[in-house]
């Protein structure tokens, strides 16, 4: 847009000299071409575009009228990156400046000059709005990235708190189990030897009775407690990004779409997605896995797909977790045949397949496990 204003503003003062020469139809054939040419030079690519103002200038150099045109060509040429071009538009100035009328001389070198300073103006103008873009850029790019590591770092930070808080409920899970649980157990002996030791008197025997009761309810209320800190220590999703991130040579990608996953079954999970994991980064050449778990009303179900290009050989997806071992790639076999037990385990069925890569399926039916 700028360099269409700027045309425009050269083209009035080639017009102001069509007053100081003598009328002759040969200069509206010259403004015809003059604007033809200028408008050629935008739309045509770079290294075509001064084509166009240096044949101008040609044919100003040997017809006059056209002369008076010559800014038009002068503001296009100034913007080339070849010297001897930005100032050949002078020969034809000169060549003019002997054939036509002073005045109107003046007039065409002074538009000769505005045409060179507005296409230098608009140049410089456009080269640093350039650099401005690729600046802005530049600096949006780099913004995006601090972001997108910032918010990884955010997560693994997340991923390692986590992975403490499950730790350390674990601990006390331990702790409470080895240490209060025995002390309850020893207590619970000791009431019931003492009971053995008065069984003549019943009076004692009755309220070491009610001692023992206590115990044992309390005995049940720190087992049920225990029970509940080690379920609550474990969770699905976090160790299964827990233990992606051993696989540094495998970029894997998890989706979780489950709740509530029974902890039989969460172990289970985890167990063969570490088996699968392990399988890509060995047997494979895949780059990427994923890693996919949800919970229907009916069933949970796990699949891990990777991107190997390599089909694994046909006995391995014949077997479909038989318990039987191939007799070639053993220690493929044993895995897949593991993988299959656990699911069998919980009540569910492992698949094998390969579709643009390797792919392990497994379903959970919800309910009661064995």
């Amino acid at each position: 847009m700028e360099r269409a204003v700027d045309k425009a503003i050269v083209l009035v003062c080639c017009l102001a000299g069509l007053v100081m020469v003598p009328w002759e139809p040969a200069l509206i054939v010259a403004l015809l071409v003059a604007v033809v040419s200028a408008a050629a030079a935008e739309v045509l690519p770079r290294r075509w575009g001064v084509l166009p103002p240096v044949a101008f200038a040609a044919i100003a150099l040997a017809l006059p009228p056209f002369a008076l045109f010559l800014p038009l060509a002068v503001y296009d040429l100034a913007r080339d990156d070849h010297p001897a071009l930005r100032v050949c538009w002078t020969v034809p100035a000169l060549a003019a400046a002997v054939r036509l009328p002073l005045d109107a001389v003046v007039v065409v070198l002074l538009a000769c000059a505005v045409a060179f300073l507005l296409s230098f103006r608009t140049s410089r103008s456009q080269a640093e709005q350039a650099a401005y873009r690729r600046l802005r850029d530049s600096v949006q790019e780099t913004s995006l990235a601090l972001e997108e590591k910032n918010r990884g770092l955010r997560d693994k930070q997340d991923l390692e708190v986590r992975l403490a808080t499950l730790a350390e409920r674990g601990r006390i899970a331990r702790e409470i189990h080895d240490n209060v649980g025995h002390l309850l157990t020893r207590s619970i002996m000791q009431v019931e030897a003492l009971q053995v030791v008065h069984r003549d008197d019943e009076r004692v025997r009755s309220e070491l009775a009610q001692v023992g009761a206590t115990l044992h309810e309390a005995m049940s209320t720190v087992r049920a407690s225990v029970h509940d800190l080690h379920d609550d220590a474990f969770d699905l999703e976090t160790q299964m990004r827990e233990a992606a991130e051993a696989f540094t040579t495998l970029a894997v990608d998890i989706d979780y779409r489950a709740s509530d996953v029974p902890p039989d079954v969460g172990y289970g999970f985890l167990a063969i997605v570490r088996e699968a994991l392990s399988n890509a980064s060995k047997h494979s050449d895949a780059s990427r896995v994923s890693v996919s778990v949800a919970a229907y009303p009916a069933f949970y179900r796990l699949a891990v797909h990777d991107n190997g290009s390599v089909p694994p050989p046909a006995s391995v997806l014949d077997r479909q977790g038989a318990d039987s071992v191939p007799a070639s790639g053993a220690a493929r076999g044993i895995g897949l045949a593991t993988m299959s037990d656990r699911a069998r385990a919980l009540g569910g069925m492992l698949r094998v397949d390969y579709d643009q890569g390797f792919k392990v399926f497994v379903t959970v039916p919800k309910g009661d496990l064995p």
